[in-house]
């Protein structure tokens, strides 16, 4: 079977759509079969990502111009190669004749358009539904998302699979101070600290998160506040609310961290806290879960579906309720230790082939073989 693969997303440190893509290609390249693996890709880093630089793959490159790729290039490569099934992310391109996979992971779109581009939003709010109506078959990553996009869009559920993502094995618990003394050395870190990891962008709710750890300093907390993750739409909002706070020594940027520094920095945390709006999965709450960290997460959105009882939840929208679940973990070790073992456990729900595993059994289903 010949399967076509946008993984135009590979080494753009596009957060949760490169980490889909990677852990959806890492499970492709271990399972058995004899299927040729056609990818598009836009960023030359992609050839280097581990595991997905060796057979079964052969890389085709597109242009990064998402116009030019999805309208004039991917139909043209797609009619000339003829694979059996295509397999892309959010939105399928014009004049596309083979059996196709949409890959859908959440409407943040639909239900907080405010958080995006005006441009961005209204491509989505546009493209998307057009290209889920097309769609041979859709995938996404929770129970949450698949009920809200048949119910958004008017497609029957059975077109809809649900596939995990899950924590790497690299996500484990490590000795502590190990961790600490690491990122003192790499990053010039302080310790104790509070952790976030994601895209600095509004819809991740990390100006209300700030308001709550200003309101814990007046009590008298010590920790900083380690923001971990590539700054985007709207991060300007976020940088004026520290500023105003008075906060700028306090909470602390390292960007966009590599793959191998990521887990140290969940191992050096007191607690992990994720306060967003609204997800498809939140990837990091599993692999804080799986480093053993206490974890504070929100409910709504698929966030309770994926953290289960293994995390602390709060109501993003009342600053008051952060501030009370952050004071009550860092004051009680018991419930520390609580949660560790509730979110290890939680943790291994979620297995690291069952993507490849479901994606597989859906090209198998569409190619009729």
């Amino acid at each position: 079977m010949k399967i076509a693969i946008d993984v135009h997303s590979l080494g753009t440190q596009s957060g949760g759509n490169e980490t889909y893509c990677r852990q959806l290609l890492r499970g492709l390249a271990q399972s058995p079969g004899g299927n040729q693996y056609e990818l598009f890709y836009t960023n030359p880093s992609a050839l280097s990502q581990d595991g997905v630089g060796d057979p079964p793959f052969h890389f085709t490159p597109i242009p990064k111009n998402p116009i030019v790729r999805i309208c004039a290039v991917l139909p043209r490569l797609l009619a000339r190669m003829k694979p059996d099934v295509f397999h892309a992310q959010y939105v399928l391109p014009p004049f596309v004749r083979t059996k196709t996979v949409l890959s859908i992971h959440d409407l943040a779109h639909e239900h907080f358009p405010e958080f995006f581009h005006p441009l961005e939003a209204r491509r989505m709010k546009t493209l998307v539904p057009w290209s889920a109506k097309r769609a041979s078959h859709i995938m996404t990553i929770s129970e949450f998302s698949a009920a809200d996009i048949a119910r958004r869009f008017d497609l029957p559920r059975d077109k809809i699979t649900v596939a995990h993502l899950a924590a790497s094995p690299g996500f484990h618990l490590r000795d502590k101070g190990q961790s600490q003394e690491r990122l003192a050395r790499k990053y010039g870190l302080t310790f104790p600290f509070i952790l976030y990891v994601g895209r600095i962008q509004a819809r991740k709710n990390l100006p209300r998160l700030v308001e709550a750890y200003a309101r814990l300093r007046k009590q008298g907390l010590e920790a900083k506040l380690v923001l971990v993750g590539k700054r985007d739409w709207q991060s300007g909002q976020l940088l004026e609310k520290i500023k105003d706070l008075g906060l700028q020594d306090c909470v602390i940027f390292p960007g966009f961290v590599s793959f191998d520094d990521l887990p140290i920095f969940y191992n050096a945390a007191e607690v992990f806290v994720f306060p967003s709006f609204f997800e498809g999965f939140g990837l990091p709450v599993v692999e804080s879960m799986a480093s053993g960290v206490p974890t504070i997460t929100s409910f709504g959105s698929s966030l309770e579906e994926v953290a289960g009882d293994g995390a602390l939840l709060v109501d993003p929208r009342d600053t008051g309720s952060i501030t009370d679940a952050l004071g009550k973990v860092l004051g009680d070790s018991g419930l520390q230790r609580d949660l560790a073992t509730r979110g290890l456990n939680r943790s291994k729900h979620f297995t690291t082939g069952n993507l490849a595993e479901k994606a597989l059994a859906v090209y198998h289903s569409l190619a009729g073989s």
